[in-house]
């Protein structure tokens, strides 16, 4: 079973997009017409993988088009470029809704008191291998490039799930790169944090200083989209980043 799956998921990584799903996938997620020619047909591979082996449904309504899929795919193959990829094994599912939805979260004081609170999320990554998305999130922070990129943060929390913990370190390949992983996070949440305590000028958004895994996710939607922006001021999170990813969107 194993060795048929491998086969057939070795026949899509060579696959290529046609004209007209490069041209929509291009026009709907402008970071992936970024790519350099070394790169276009490992990810085209990707996006092949990611829309044959996950489910995509619609939800409330929506249906689903080829063209919202590879906006998705896209992107989200972006994170998953490096020769060792393995995709996202976790997941089963992108869920997609038209409209942010509404969650209920618990919320807990420090006197211990839970309140039950409604909240409307873009995205939300479930460990049990769902991930779901508004798609007027998805579709406006894809074509504005703003830092906000709701496909990139939702399966960054995905890799960092793959752990078996969500604490804002994926699987790392060797231990060299784990402990300055550790150290460069740790000091750059600590900087940001004191940073918005000061309300000065911060380049990661004010969810990012709730959790590693929060700063993270944030991390790589930065990653892409305003590469020399992270590079610039905080140096050591972009260097392992790009060893991880594999890739260095400050060169595309």
């Amino acid at each position: 079973m194993f060795f048929f799956a491998g086969r057939r998921r070795a026949k899509l990584l060579q696959m290529k997009l046609t004209r007209e799903e490069r041209e929509v996938m291009y026009r709907t997620a402008p970071l992936t017409a970024r790519l350099p020619h070394d790169l276009l047909a490992r990810h085209e591979g990707i996006v092949k993988v990611l829309l044959n082996e996950k489910s995509f449904e619609g939800a409330d309504g929506l249906e689903l088009t080829d063209g919202m899929k590879l906006c998705i795919a896209g992107q989200a193959a972006l994170l998953q470029l490096r020769e060792d990829a393995d995709y996202y094994p976790g997941l089963d599912t992108i869920l997609v809704y038209p409209e942010p939805f509404v969650v209920d979260h618990e919320h807990h004081d420090e006197s211990g008191l839970v309140t039950q609170e409604e909240t409307d999320l873009s995205g939300e990554s479930w460990t049990r291998g769902v991930v779901i998305l508004a798609w007027s999130d998805v579709q406006s922070e894809a074509a504005n490039q703003n830092g906000y990129n709701v496909v990139l943060h939702e399966f960054a929390h995905q890799l960092d799930d793959q752990t078996g913990t969500a604490d804002g370190t994926p699987l790392l390949p060797n231990g060299e790169l784990a402990a300055r992983w550790a150290v460069s996070f740790q000091k750059a949440l600590e900087k940001h944090r004191g940073l918005a305590e000061c309300d000065k000028h911060v380049l990661f958004d004010e969810d990012a200083a709730q959790s590693p895994t929060e700063f993270f996710a944030t991390a790589m939607e930065l990653f892409f989209e305003f590469p020399e922006d992270l590079v610039r001021e905080y140096p050591k999170v972009y260097a392992v980043l790009r060893e991880y990813l594999g890739v260095d969107p400050g060169e595309w």
